[in-house]
């Protein structure tokens, strides 16, 4: 029997078989559900709005309601359990979305129009659940009150599915823990709105959610989150003892890993609440999809098997005497398959359990690194993640609302891909395990024998050249990078280029093996791309994480917060205890002297001009802080504006005065004069000389003349020497005609030619003496051609 048929037998078996087991279809339509959902969501989510009034458009119209509800501050650091409880509520429904496509509206037209109908889907799984995050975001007891009632409904219907199947105990087993994070995000839920609920009660908190203080004590301050975290980086940081002992070094060295590759607390450090959401989120998708995997294929491998048992039981299991041979290779494809299939099974149960596995220890590994990240930007260390100039604050914004999606979406694929690597990995070395347990090692042998020369010549080269660039090659026992015994260096270098071809073959395979872990491992984290650094920019995962890092830095910087509490906490004291402006306390003791309260108190208010007042503070500030002086505003815009105009001003602490942007702007207009003026001079300078030459050339040739235009008269009056013709003589001497024959015996000599006068010349020059131009380059040039 061919191996065809027996997966056939195989379809025909599944066909006829009961393989719902763990499985139920629900009484309650899961599309009428969500769609007939909306219908109370938007109740409730006008009624929120209701509580809520507008502040800057239509204010007076209806009392300024509707206002607008949000469903989460995405830079909160409060109720973070109760957002994480409302975000896992939907964990089963992005598992649905995710994986099996399970939409809001059950659609079955055409293929073009089923994006627009995940669009609509997505719309209406938002606002269903709505209402649930809203409840959190307002914090009243009518919220809260509403929102428990709400939240109350969805938890009945998720038992009533669990419960409602008549299955046996196992089934009911696996339903459970299907929906083990579905049902305690909602039980949560559902006892921990109530308590609020009576909470606001209590506190009178009806309808609107507690309003802060109008004013900050100092002991308020410092007990929030960023005041502890100031106080911390004021205080003097704490060293630990080692302590001495083999158990102790051992325990250190594992706390130390622990802390480096997986997760490493601080005290007192808060997570933001979106962060927290989806890190959970992604934890309980991955967690059912493994629960989806184990039992989908566990069912279907332990079917398999049994129905390879059913088909093994008539022939056996052990061969006989004087069967057919078709019978016993019948028996033998049988025996293979139930034993893969068994192999396969233990594969599937390693893969999916270590990928869950390491997908939980990578979201820890991301929280922490996104900790260290973020205290990285807080000190103004951008060597991690790129400083926000280098990028507009619009794609920073973009990111940021990607994030959240992404990091889900993204884990979920690093997980499905982890699974099935794993998967092929370990039933190759199953395969090769089995086969090595049955005594089929002639195969591995020969390999051995045929790849161990290679391996070891390889090692030998690679450790040869370490050694001798350590020992031979560099100074010093290789600690300069300065060549010594050049000669046998480049003798070296030159016959290991043949050498190095072949291991760079074997270099390549390792450098794709590499690769392939590596970006297996760093897939799920956006914090590390997986592209190379100058290709990051097309890493969309990578521009996601730095748009909400930055947005976070930005919003919540520790400091800077403390630091505007504080001005705030100091004003609204001074507008309590003294309610008119021009008549405060002005009292700034410096950090050198102490004043007692009594003194403080024996001082009397003052009447203060609020400018002066004000003017007198920013002068004490940069006085005691001379650091701060390059952060005001004025300076940087007087450096905005000297870098516009090409000015250089130092970046320095010394005053704004000592760089005064006139005076340099004053100073440059006058080198620039400067150097137009110097410019010009060597311009009339070259004019100047070339006009003399000019002159010169044309009185000359005025001399020169009439000898060339009586050419019989000068041939003979002028005697021949060697070659050249003497300039004649004039009847009467005239001491500057003589002065310009002199001249002209310095110029270019005229070879003699048939009595013909280069006229070309002599008209050049008289058109020059015309225009009473003066000789330019390029004529000066053809000049000396014609001469």
């Amino acid at each position: 029997m061919a191996l065809a048929d027996i997966f056939n037998q195989f379809i025909e078996l599944a066909d006829e078989s009961n393989t719902t087991s763990t499985s139920c279809e629900s009484g309650i339509s899961h599309y009428k559900f969500y769609q007939f959902s909306l219908i109370p969501a938007g109740v409730l989510t006008l009624l929120f709005a209701s509580t809520r009034t507008r502040r800057k458009r239509l204010i007076n119209t209806f009392g300024g309601r509707p206002g607008l509800v949000f469903p989460m501050d995405t830079l909160t650091r409060s109720s973070r359990v109760s957002y994480c409880c409302a975000f896992g509520a939907m964990a089963f429904l992005v598992y649905e979305i995710l994986l099996e496509q399970k939409f809001a509206i059950d659609y079955t037209g055409p293929v073009s129009l089923k994006t627009l109908i995940a669009i609509l889907s997505m719309f209406v799984y938002g606002m269903v659940f709505f209402p649930v995050f809203a409840s959190l975001a307002l914090s009243s007891a009518f919220s809260f009150g509403v929102g428990s009632l709400y939240v109350w409904m969805f938890f009945v219907v998720d038992v009533y599915k669990v419960t409602e199947c008549d299955l046996t105990l196992k089934g009911r087993i696996v339903m459970l823990v299907r929906a083990v994070p579905n049902l305690a995000c909602l039980a949560y839920l559902s006892i921990s709105l109530p308590l609020r609920f009576i909470v606001c009660c209590y506190r009178k908190h009806y309808f609107v959610k507690a309003e802060e203080k109008s004013w900050e004590s100092l002991d308020d301050i410092k007990g929030s989150y960023q005041g502890l975290h100031v106080r911390k980086l004021l205080k003097k940081p704490e060293i630990e003892e080692d302590t001495e002992g083999i158990v102790s070094s051992a325990k250190r060295f594992a706390m130390n890993l622990i802390h480096h590759w997986i997760y490493h607390r601080q005290p007192g450090f808060r997570y933001p609440s979106r962060l927290v959401s989806v890190m959970f989120v992604s934890g309980c998708v991955v967690y059912v999809i493994t629960v989806e995997l184990l039992v989908g294929f566990v069912e279907m491998f332990d079917w398999m098997l049994e129905e390879l048992d059913n088909l093994l039981d008539p022939i056996g299991r052990d061969s006989f005497p004087g069967e057919p041979k078709e019978l016993t290779d019948y028996r033998d494809i049988l025996l293979a398959t139930e034993y893969l299939t068994f192999v396969s099974k233990v594969c599937l149960i390693v893969a999916v359990s270590t990928s869950c596995l390491l997908s939980l220890l990578t979201i820890l590994h991301m929280l922490s690194s996104f900790r260290t990240n973020l205290f990285a930007m807080y000190r103004g260390d951008f060597k991690e993640i790129p400083p926000p100039s280098e990028k507009s604050a619009v794609s920073l914004c973009v990111g940021s609302m990607k994030y959240a999606g992404f990091q889900v979406a993204y884990i979920v694929w690093a997980y499905i891909i982890t699974c099935l690597i794993l998967f092929i990995i370990s039933f190759v070395l199953a395969i090769v395990i089995v086969l090595l347990i049955n005594g089929n090692t002639d195969w591995l042998i020969n390999k051995v024998l045929q790849v161990w020369p290679g391996v070891v010549i390889a090692m030998v080269l690679m450790l040869l050249q370490i050694l001798l660039a350590k020992y031979i090659f560099l100074q010093e026992g290789g600690e300069f990078l300065r060549l010594d015994n050049r000669h046998s260096y480049f003798i070296f270098t030159y016959f290991m280029f043949f050498y190095n071809i072949f291991l760079g073959l074997l270099s390549c395979l390792l450098r794709i093996i590499k690769a392939i872990a590596i970006g297996t491992i760093f897939l799920a984290r956006l914090d590390n791309s997986t592209l190379p650094r100058k290709f990051e920019f097309f890493d969309p995962g990578l521009n996601a994480y730095f748009g909400y890092i930055h947005m976070e830095a930005a919003h919540t910087h520790p400091v800077v917060n403390v630091f505007l509490r504080l001005l705030t906490s100091l004003s609204q004291e001074r507008k309590r205890k003294s309610p008119d402006p021009s008549m405060e306390m002005i009292d700034m003791p410096d950090s050198k002297s102490a004043h007692s309260e009594d003194d403080l108190k024996k001082s009397k208010p003052c009447g203060v001009n609020p400018a002066a007042r004000f003017n007198w503070l920013v002068l004490y500030t940069l006085l005691q802080n001379p650091q701060v002086r390059m952060y005001r505003k004025g300076f940087i815009q007087a450096i905005k504006k000297a870098r516009r105009e090409g000015l250089k001003i130092p970046i320095s602490d010394k005053p704004i005065s000592d760089f005064d942007l006139v005076q340099l702007q004053k100073e440059k207009e006058e080198q620039k004069q400067a150097n137009q003026a110097m410019a010009n001079g060597k311009d009339q300078t070259h004019q100047g000389i070339a006009r003399g030459v000019s002159e010169l050339f044309s009185s000359t040739l005025k001399d020169l003349k009439p000898n060339f235009s009586n050419s019989k008269l000068a041939t003979k009056e002028a005697p021949i020497k060697n070659g050249k013709v003497s300039p004649a003589q004039s009847p009467s001497p005239d001491p500057a005609r003589s002065e310009d024959t002199n001249l002209g015996q310095i110029l270019p000599e005229v070879e003699e030619s048939s009595g013909k006068t280069n006229s070309t010349f002599t008209m050049d020059f008289e058109s020059d003496e015309e225009n009473d131009q003066p000789l330019g380059l390029k004529n000066t040039a053809d000049s000396a051609v014609h001469i």
